[in-house]
């Protein structure tokens, strides 16, 4: 008996020493998914010019070792959703004739980071990771403001997103500006929060675009609004971190949807939240009914946006609808109607109604899932191809997983540190 249990013993120590490994390699591929593209631009910057290639391949890195990680505890339902996934996508490829590889990476990011944090993370480890990660983006973005020289000499973002062909010379707002294509706000539109104090320059920190920055900061205020009001000192921290960010970066949609999730927090009753179930139609039915009063000239603001995508989503066809003709069209930053010419009807209801299967470990959980139920609904009208940027999506998606029930696998802290609530610390030794 004594040897048995020792040997029983030493199997519990080494499976805990392994989950305590995964844990850590989980956060170091969410913090690789964050700031590798300000990696490959000091790279393009300071030593040699960086092509797409070298991107779409560090991103693959980034997904290789992810699932490497992943392997170690297959899910069953995780694996059926990824197999049934690819399937459509490649049986919709043989009747389109081509292949998208974007489709695939746009549905691998959110199945792999949500799997990664249902298995790797708690709540104590999600919250230590962005903690760090906030302070990082902080810290960044005010190096960016007050330091824009000796930023733009240590990251040339115009030059770089050049090399990738994904803009041309001369195409910058502001003459010999080294920032990106929308960090300068242009004349005649103008900056929306704290013009006079902060001028036209929107901040982007580590994600090189400020319409990045301003999603981060949305995710930041989606997991401190869902906290419990107990943890008030960490919301009250978290969530002006994310207003600073917010106003650097000029964020009008991260401006628009935090009041909405104030609101949310305030008035959505926790029996209401599965509402949120039909917001993406709630939207889509908007669009094409203001569509129907505007019309098709564009104006790069909310009602122009909102216009342009409904006057899409009516030109719609069968076809398109599910995805069978269309999917090399460039819609820009028209949302939906890009996520049914990519993906399909069929796909996006099967991922939207495992979104909302998926149990969560408690109310914490379930507001979570509201919240980014918001997020994702509202970007989609606004933005094309910004809900999947690995940069912000793989941050989301993992904190989202951390908070997802796992009943047959364990989560590993990476310290010693425990919760006590009878020492008055939320992690008290």
């Amino acid at each position: 008996m004594k040897v048995r249990s020792v040997l029983g013993g030493i199997g519990i120590a080494q499976s805990s020493a392994e989950g305590r490994r995964h844990s850590v390699a989980a956060q170091w591929i969410v913090l690789a998914s964050l700031t590798y593209q300000a990696v490959l631009c000091l790279i393009h910057t300071q030593v040699h010019p960086i092509s797409t290639a070298v991107v779409m391949g560090s991103e693959c890195v980034i997904f290789v070792v992810c699932l490497g990680v992943l392997a170690s505890r297959c899910n069953i339902a995780f694996l059926a959703l990824l197999t049934a996934s690819f399937a459509y996508l490649l049986v919709f490829a043989l009747v389109r004739g081509h292949v998208d590889p974007k489709s695939f990476r746009d549905i691998l990011i959110p199945l792999i980071f949500f799997e990664l944090g249902r298995q790797h993370a708690d709540e104590y480890s999600a919250d230590h990771l962005l903690n760090a990660v906030v302070m990082l983006v902080l810290a960044f973005a005010l190096f960016e403001l007050l330091f824009l020289d000796a930023f733009t000499k240590l990251l040339n973002v115009y030059s770089y997103y050049v090399s990738q062909g994904n803009i041309q010379y001369g195409a910058a707002w502001a003459k010999d500006s080294a920032l990106s294509l929308n960090g300068i706000r242009p004349e005649g539109i103008g900056r929306t929060i704290l013009p006079a104090l902060l001028g036209s320059h929107r901040v982007s920190s580590i994600f090189l675009e400020p319409v990045s920055l301003g999603n981060f900061s949305v995710v930041v205020a989606c997991w401190a609004l869902s906290k419990p009001w107990s943890e008030y000192k960490h919301i009250l921290a978290l969530l002006a971190a994310a207003i600073v960010l917010i106003a650097l970066s000029d964020s009008r949609y991260g401006m628009l949807t935090m009041f909405i999730l104030f609101l949310a927090r305030a008035l959505l009753p926790r029996k209401a939240e599965f509402t949120l179930l039909f917001l993406p139609l709630i939207c889509i039915a908007s669009m094409m009914l203001l569509a129907q009063y505007l019309d098709r000239s564009y104006a790069d603001d909310f009602l122009g946006r909102l216009s342009l995508s409904g006057h899409a989503l009516l030109d719609t066809d069968l076809s398109s609808f599910f995805a069978i003709d269309g999917s090399e069209i460039n819609l820009g930053d028209m949302g939906y109607p890009a996520l049914l010419l990519h993906i399909g009807f069929p796909l996006c209801a099967l991922l939207w109604c495992a979104f909302w299967i998926v149990r969560m470990k408690d109310e914490h959980g379930s507001r979570m899932r509201a919240y980014i139920a918001i997020y994702l609904s509202l970007i989609l009208c606004v933005s094309g191809s910004s809900m999947f940027a690995l940069k912000s999506a793989g941050l989301l998606w993992f904190l989202l997983g951390s908070r997802a029930r796992s009943d047959e696998a364990r989560t590993y802290r990476t310290t010693t540190w425990k919760p006590r609530k009878e020492h008055g610390g939320r992690y008290a030794h």
